[in-house]
């Protein structure tokens, strides 16, 4: 993660906050930082402020003014994602082109171990190449060994792309995990069986892993119109997802491009989305909030593999996305990167500020 994504250089200082839940992988960062003898500032969100910052830095005997290079914030968290206005605040009196945010979520051993052994470079050249060949399809099929069956049609002047990379951009947040695009369908309809993983924006603490009870949903041009599942848990946390209004509405079509990850894990984590398969996600849409439709929640279901079928060209199968390369579209060819300053993906309420319990 240091090398790869941060691209840390010895004279870069950084400023590590971090959950109170996610103390112990802060606390791994903070000792490789040590060993490199990189100076960095530690600091709990819950305490965080534009004051507190200043302290922070002023403890460690550097301010931005003192920086050679860059100021890199690295915000290690867990379960619950600090709304992204809250870390802009405090970080506006040091903001600029020496100031790089990094955010990684559900931070644990597996993200190590999995999440980040594979380069930008490297995801920048998948996510080319899939977006290459989806985005000149105004329809495709997807198919899953499962069972999942879909039909999809889109409509990129009104629903625009979403590709994370763990490439910094100026002015944005880079969010780690890394590793997907996606869009959301003008039109989707048929099954899903997803067999691989759940990630939900309500906190849960249930096994997210599908592989022994699929959970099997009926789409109708864009609607949830059945699902079931053979575990009582997983359904239950559906159906109170359901009691908000447009959580039966597909808000997003993803595919995962994480070569690196190669299993799924229990944790209810990013990590599970980024794995190389297909994913639906139910309620909140993935484009500019309010756009097309707004929910309180956001639930991705993930399937372990799949098949895309574009008119007059080969089955692209997921084990195959890391043959994929090319040149990645710019923002203005309406293609943009994914960041922690919309709703979709926080794991918290937007009015409430709070967790949403299962």
């Amino acid at each position: 993660m240091l090398d790869q994504y941060i691209r840390l250089e010895d004279h870069d200082r950084v400023l590590l906050l971090y959950a109170r839940s996610a103390r112990e992988p802060a606390a791994w960062v903070a000792a490789e930082l040590d060993i490199r003898g990189v100076p960095a500032a530690l600091m709990d969100l819950e305490g965080m402020s534009a004051a507190a910052v200043k302290k922070a830095l002023d403890s460690t005997k550097f301010t931005v003014d003192r920086v050679a290079d860059r100021l890199v914030v690295l915000c290690v968290e867990y379960d619950i994602v600090t709304p992204s206005h809250m870390i802009r605040d405090a970080l506006e009196p040091f903001a600029g082109q020496r100031t790089e945010v990094f955010r990684t979520v559900m931070t644990g051993a597996e993200f190590f171990r999995q999440a980040v052994t594979t380069s930008p470079a490297t995801l920048n050249d998948i996510n080319a190449g899939l977006l290459h060949i989806l985005r000149s399809a105004e329809r495709f099929k997807v198919r899953t060994s499962s069972g999942s069956e879909l039909e999809v049609v889109l409509d990129p002047a009104r629903y625009r792309w979403v590709s994370n990379r763990g490439l910094h951009r100026e002015g944005a947040f880079v969010l780690l995990p890394a590793g997907e695009v996606a869009t959301c369908p003008a039109r989707i309809s048929g099954t899903l069986v997803a067999d691989g993983a759940f990630n939900s924006t309500a906190y849960t603490t249930l096994d997210a892993r599908l592989g022994e009870h699929p959970a099997v949903f009926e789409i109708e041009n864009g609607i949830m119109t059945d699902h079931r599942c053979d575990d009582p848990s997983v359904t239950t946390l559906i159906e109170r997802c359901l009691r908000l209004p447009n959580a039966d509405r597909v808000g997003e079509l993803g595919f995962g491009t994480n070569i690196g990850i190669e299993r799924f894990i229990s944790l209810n984590s990013h990590l599970n989305e980024r794995f190389p398969s297909v994913h639906i996600g139910f309620g909140q849409s993935n484009q500019v909030r309010g756009l097309v439709h707004s929910c309180d929640v956001h639930v991705d279901f993930i399937t372990s593999d799949c098949v895309i079928e574009v008119p007059g060209l080969p089955p692209l199968r997921s084990q195959d996305f890391k043959e994929l390369t090319g040149e990645h579209p710019a923002v203005e060819e309406g293609v943009f990167d994914e960041d922690l300053d919309g709703d979709c993906c926080g794991l918290f309420s937007p009015h409430t500020n709070s967790r949403c319990p299962t």
